[in-house]
This record gives C-alpha cells, sequence and structure tokens, in this order.
C-alpha cells in the first residue's frame, strides 16, 4: 500500500506593517550587561544579514517590502526573534546564556554515554544512527538532484531519535545546521527547531523486518543564506530559475499578484479546470505589502507549467496572508502534496530572490 506523504514547512515571519529601510541596534549579555561582539543578525529566510561590532551595535538595510523576521542569534545563547521593528528606534537586546543538559536519549544517539538506559524503555533502537541520519538528509535536504548535491557540514552536531511509541523520527540540534548546496551555490544556516517524520510500520507475514512509509513531514526554524559567489554564472542563474519554477515561492507570489495563469499555472477541482478567480480570493489588508488569501475549494490541484503536479489543501475556512515576496503565514492553514509537498530544504530558495532568465510559460 502506498502511501501519501504531507509535507508542512515553515519561515517565521510577521504580518505587521514594516516601512523601515534600516534597522539597528545593540546586543548585550543579559547577564554581564556587556556588549556582544559578532552577533550574527539576520532576516529569516535570506541572504540579508550582518553581525555586531566590538560595541555590540549593528545595523541591517531591508527592503520595505520583506515581512520576515529579524532574528539575533549566537552560538551558546538562546536565539531571540523580533517581528514587528522599525527605523526610528535602537533596539537593545539582551541574550541569555542557553545552560540546559541534553536528553539522555540523545546522548545515547551520539554513542556519547550509555547510562541511565531505562530512560530507552519507550524508544526502541531500531535504526542506526546512519539509518536515522539517511531518513532525515532525505526529508530534511530532499531527494531531488539539487538536494542530493547538497552536504551537512556539521552532522554530529545533530541528534536524532526514532520514537517507537508514536512511529516518529524527531531530530535537533543545537547549533545552526550548515548546509552547503553545490548546486545552487548557497550555504545555509539552518537553526532548526522541530523535526518530525511520521510513519506507519508494517508486519508482513513471512518477514522478520519491519518496514515504515513515512505519511507526514514537518519541520520548523529560521535560515539564513549565503550566497557563494556574488557573481554567478550563467549556468547557476539558470540552475535557479529552474528550481524557482513551480515552487511554493513562485506560487505564492503568483497568487499575490493575481498573475496565476500569466506565470503558468492552471488549477483544477474533481479534475475539472476552474479560474482562478473561482478558486481562490484575493483581498487587500490595511498592509500595501500583505495581503489575505481564502480558498474556495476544500482542495486545488496545481499543474505548473512544466506539468508537474501538486495538490493543496486548506484547514477548513482558514484564510492566510502572502506578502509579495512569497513568504505565507501561518504556515499550518495549508498542506501540499505532489511535486511543492517533496520540495525541501535542498530545493529551497531566499525570500529576496529574483529570477534572473524568463520562466517558461
Amino acid at each position: 500500500m502506498r502511501h501519501k506523504i504531507t509535507f508542512i514547512f515553515t519561515f517565521l515571519m510577521t504580518v505587521a506593517p514594516l516601512c523601515a529601510q534600516q534597522v539597528s541596534g545593540i546586543v548585550y549579555d543579559k547577564k554581564s550587561q556587556e556588549p556582544m561582539e559578532g552577533v550574527t543578525i539576520y532576516f529569516d529566510g535570506t541572504t540579508k544579514g550582518t553581525i555586531t561590532n566590538i560595541n555590540g551595535v549593528f545595523k541591517i538595510d531591508i527592503n520595505k517590502e520583506l515581512q520576515t523576521s529579524l532574528v539575533i542569534s549566537f552560538l551558546g545563547y538562546k536565539k531571540l526573534i523580533h517581528k514587528d521593528y522599525s527605523d526610528d528606534f535602537v533596539y537593545k537586546y539582551y541574550l541569555e546564556e542557553e545552560i540546559s543538559v541534553l536528553n539522555e536519549i540523545y546522548l545515547s544517539d551520539n554513542k556519547t554515554s550509555s547510562r541511565k538506559t531505562d530512560a530507552l524503555s519507550s524508544y526502541e533502537n531500531i535504526w542506526t544512527r546512519k539509518q536515522k541520519m539517511t531518513e532525515f538528509k532525505n526529508h530534511f535536504l530532499g531527494v531531488s538532484k539539487q538536494a542530493q548535491s547538497c552536504k551537512i557540514l556539521n552532522e554530529d552536531d545533530i541528534f536524532l531519535t526514532y520514537d517507537k511509541t508514536s512511529d516518529k523520527l524527531i531530530a535537533s540540534s543545537k547549533k545552526p545546521i550548515r548546509i552547503l548546496n553545490k548546486h545552487l551555490e548557497y550555504e545555509i544556516a539552518y537553526d532548526l527547531q522541530d523535526f518530525e517524520v511520521q510513519y506507519v510500520s508494517h508486519s508482513t507475514e513471512g518477514r522478520v523486518k519491519t518496514r515504515y512509509s513515512p505519511t507526514t513531514v514537518y519541520y520548523a526554524g529560521t535560515s539564513f543564506y549565503k550566497v557563494l559567489n556574488n557573481n554567478p554564472s550563467n549556468r547557476i542563474d539558470k540552475k535557479r530559475t529552474k528550481v524557482y519554477q513551480g515552487s511554493v515561492l513562485h506560487f505564492m507570489r503568483a497568487v499575490y499578484s493575481n498573475r496565476l495563469m500569466d506565470e503558468g499555472f492552471k488549477l483544477f477541482y474533481e479534475k475539472q479546470q476552474v479560474a482562478p478567480e473561482h478558486a481562490i480570493v484575493v483581498n487587500e489588508t490595511e498592509n500595501p505589502n500583505l495581503k489575505e488569501i481564502c480558498f474556495l475549494k476544500p482542495e486545488l490541484e496545481v499543474v505548473d507549467a512544466s506539468d508537474s503536479c501538486s495538490k493543496l489543501k486548506p484547514i477548513e475556512d482558514a484564510c492566510f496572508f502572502v506578502d509579495n515576496f512569497g513568504n505565507h503565514s501561518p504556515i499550518k492553514a495549508i498542506t501540499f502534496t505532489g511535486f511543492i509537498g517533496n520540495q525541501r530544504i535542498g530545493d529551497a530558495l531566499p525570500l529576496d530572490y529574483e529570477p534572473e532568465f524568463e520562466l517558461k510559460q
């Protein structure tokens, strides 16, 4: 029996008005009250970032239309996420040192401890770490050509366990996961907050091993993209444009601008093509760069210009918001299966990406 995998993914974003051209602030150690040098400041899901100077001061230019959270991050300290910011105030941030004890399950998984094995009673060690890492990569990075080119540079920082009681693969990391995407020429720092893959197990008569099929993938976190080449070749630009074509970023931008058909998307409901205005309502909001999106159908099939098919299913009677960069919130208001549902971090582009070549129509 084949199982459809539902994928839910997230960027942390704000839906508040944003008019700033530059955000500035000072970062302090909460305990010592001393300014902190080298703190990373970035806009979630973008290539826009900086670090604090010796006095803990930073200034970062923004596009006023970009509706995404400001992240303040430093290794060993609790990350701060600032949503409602403006350019008429110098912010003061106080980072608190993160003192925590790793769960014994995670310690055991990384072969750093064998104490308190009774704590593992509900966590049957059915997979080796290598097997769990393979599953993690497949569902976090993806399995596409560009995803296969990705390399996690700090695998040892990732803690993995399979919870037999709920049939879930769970992952966490105390440090941002560093991902080198060779195909698209980005290095991504992904601060993982949640990760889980839900499986169903199958015990086949006459077979010793149990099969596990994934049904739902969910992960959440913040990400910062570093462009590896500020002057990429046409070859790299074409690769990025190809990945953008039909992506969730492309689809959401087309929804925002009421250009679904112009961008090569076709919508179907119960196998019948429907006009976008009969399936999706786009409402203006007080924020000129933010729109409310409401689905008129319980489920839609989306076919892009390359004939790739996806299914979009909103929560009943739920609407969500999209900015003109294609960032949407709340994330769980809509789920994806099919082509878009199979996209992962290895297929993702920064929110501030703009295609360099004309898209296929």
